[in-house]
């Protein structure tokens, strides 16, 4: 069976105040809201034993107060190498905002991935930033959005946006922006960004001169947020 087909809601599963009844079993584990989104997921080669003092217990017994946290569990061999991978598998295909929080952080609320998207571009937008075009099949890669932000010889908004990413990537989400490249700093130490959501890459360059096409630009909404659309000249 592929991991994409384990339903689980299907598996069993306590409360998150019920953690002493787990099992004492090697396991993959997944901890989920009432909606069933996932919030975090583990791996562990004792259940109960792992979960009498989780590092990430006070932060889900605060978001418990509000909803009804849970920890469902799919039981697995104990060899080390299989957990990890099996453990990988599962975070790259559920993206739980918990597994990239500190764990210090007095989390008060999970965030959607597609409010953080719509925070993102709604900053975005007030930089000037544009859509410059659409790739929808790229040599099997996702397909991409590609953004630019303004920049001016050498100079660029490349702090704030950095900044405002960065604030983004504190919230507990599944959406994370990764600056995947940093020019040097003789060339402006200018930052190029991406982010995935639901299945379609997000691109964030630097653009020189973008204001000069600004007049030659339509209006499009991108995720529910309004940017302008980069238009090819005749």
């Amino acid at each position: 069976m592929l991991i994409k087909d384990i339903k689980l809601s299907d598996l069993p599963s306590v409360s998150l105040l019920e953690k002493n009844n787990l099992p004492s079993c090697a396991a993959i584990y997944f901890v989920s809201d009432s909606k069933g989104q996932v919030l975090y997921i583990g791996r562990t080669v004792n259940l109960v034993e792992r979960w009498r003092e989780h590092h990430r217990f006070n932060q889900l017994k605060r978001l418990n107060r509000k909803d009804c946290i849970r920890i469902s569990w799919m039981t697995c061999s104990n060899d080390i190498k299989t957990l990890s991978n099996l453990e990988n598998e599962f975070i790259k295909l559920h993206k739980p905002p918990l597994n990239w929080a500190k764990v210090v952080s007095p989390i008060k609320r999970i965030t959607p991935s597609e409010t953080a998207l719509q925070q993102s571009l709604q900053q975005l937008a007030k930089l000037n930033t544009m859509i410059f075009g659409f790739d929808p099949i790229a040599d099997e890669e996702p397909p991409t959005i590609y953004l630019m932000y303004p920049v001016y010889g050498r100079c660029s908004l490349t702090g704030s946006i950095r900044s405002l990413l960065r604030n983004i990537n504190k919230k507990a989400s599944a959406l994370k922006w990764k600056e995947y490249h940093t020019d040097p700093k003789h060339l402006g130490k200018f930052g190029y960004w991406e982010t995935n959501y639901n299945g379609i890459r997000i691109d964030l360059s630097p653009f020189q001169g973008l204001v000069n096409f600004m007049d030659n630009s339509t209006h499009r909404t991108v995720a529910g947020v309004g940017l302008w659309l980069l238009v090819a000249s005749s």
